[in-house]
C-alpha cells in the first residue's frame, strides 16, 4: 500500500489510576528517525517504544511525546539527601565567589528538580507504563491511518501524471517516426549540395545518411521510458510502499528524456520533451513524500 511519510496521531489510554496521552508526528526523511520523549520514570522503556514503531513504519522522521497523570493520593515523593547537600555546598560556594549577601532560600533549591523522586504504588505494578503503552498504540494506529489516507491521494495524483507522460511520449514517438523520412531526404539534399556533382559512391552516401538518421532515432529511449512508466505503476499498485524505488525510476526516466531532447530535430518534439521534464520534476517532488 502506498503510504505518505507525513501524518499525525494522538492516542489516550487509562489503566488503574493512571491516564496517558501520546502524540506522534511524522515528516519526510531519507531514513527512519525516531525521537522519543517519555516521563522521566518511564525512560527505561524508550527502546521498547522505538522497536514498536520500527515494526510498523519503514521510513520517516517521527517525534513521539508521551505524558501521564496519576492519582495524587497515591503519590510518593522522596528526597535525595546526598544530592541536596551537594547542591547546598555548590550554592554556598557560588555565593562566596560572587560575594552575594542574600541568604540561600528554599526556592533556590527547588529549581533542581532531580533532587526529588516521584512515584506511586501502582506505578511499581506497571499501571503507568501500561497506560502509556496503550496510548502509544492508539496514536500509532491513528498515524498509520493518516499516512495511508494521504498515500492514496498521492497515488491518484501520481497515476494521473504518469498517464500524461505516456500521452506525451506517444506524441513524441509519432513525430519522430513521421519525420525520419523527411530527415533522410534533407540529409540527401545537403550532401548533394556539398558534393556539387562530384562522383561519389552512392551506396556509401546512402549508408552515411542512414547512420546519421539513426543517431536521431529515439526508439530505444521511447521503449525504455515506457518500460519505466509501466514498472512505476506496478510499484504504485503494489502491497508495499516503494518510495525509494519510485525515486530511482524517476531518475532513469529523466535520463531517457534528456537523451530524447538531445536527439530532437523538431521544435514540437523539443517542446514536448521540456513538458515531460517539468512533469517529471513534479512527480519527483511528490515521490519524496512516500515511505
Amino acid at each position: 500500500m502506498t503510504q505518505s511519510m507525513t501524518g499525525f496521531g494522538k492516542g489516550e489510554a487509562v489503566v488503574g489510576a493512571y491516564s496517558a496521552t501520546a502524540e506522534i508526528r511524522s515528516v519526510n526523511s531519507r531514513y527512519l528517525e525516531i525521537s522519543v520523549k517519555l516521563p522521566q520514570n518511564l525512560s527505561s522503556y524508550e527502546m521498547e517504544v522505538r522497536e514498536t514503531i520500527r515494526q510498523q513504519i519503514g521510513r520517516g522522521k517521527l517525534s513521539v511525546l508521551v505524558s501521564t497523570t496519576g492519582s495524587q493520593g497515591d503519590m510518593q515523593v522522596t528526597v535525595d539527601s546526598d544530592s541536596v547537600k551537594r547542591v547546598m555546598s555548590l550554592l554556598q560556594s557560588l555565593k562566596k565567589t560572587t560575594k552575594i549577601s542574600s541568604p540561600i532560600k528554599l526556592d533556590h533549591v527547588l529549581i533542581f528538580k532531580d533532587l526529588f523522586k516521584g512515584g506511586t504504588a501502582e506505578s511499581q505494578n506497571g499501571d503507568e507504563w501500561e497506560a502509556a503503552k496503550g496510548a502509544i498504540a492508539a496514536a500509532l494506529a491513528q498515524l498509520q491511518q493518516a499516512r495511508a489516507a494521504e498515500g492514496l491521494a498521492l497515488k491518484a495524483d501520481l497515476s494521473k501524471r504518469i498517464e500524461e507522460l505516456r500521452q506525451a511520449l506517444t506524441k513524441i514517438e509519432r513525430l519522430s517516426r513521421d519525420h525520419v523520412d523527411e530527415e533522410k531526404s534533407r540529409l540527401r539534399q545537403k550532401v548533394n549540395e556539398v558534393l556539387n556533382g562530384k562522383e561519389v559512391d552512392p551506396v556509401r552516401i546512402e549508408l552515411e545518411i542512414v547512420l546519421l538518421a539513426d543517431k536521431l532515432d529515439i526508439t530505444e529511449e521511447v521503449v525504455r521510458f515506457r518500460t519505466h512508466t509501466n514498472f512505476f505503476m506496478q510499484l504504485l499498485d503494489g502491497s508495499d510502499s516503494n518510495g525509494r524505488r519510485l525515486n530511482f525510476l524517476i531518475q532513469e526516466m529523466n535520463r531517457e528524456a534528456n537523451t530524447m531532447g538531445s536527439k530532437a530535430f523538431d521544435a514540437d518534439m523539443s517542446h514536448l520533451v521540456v513538458e515531460m521534464k517539468e512533469e517529471l520534476e513534479k512527480i519527483r517532488e511528490q515521490v519524496q513524500n512516500l515511505e
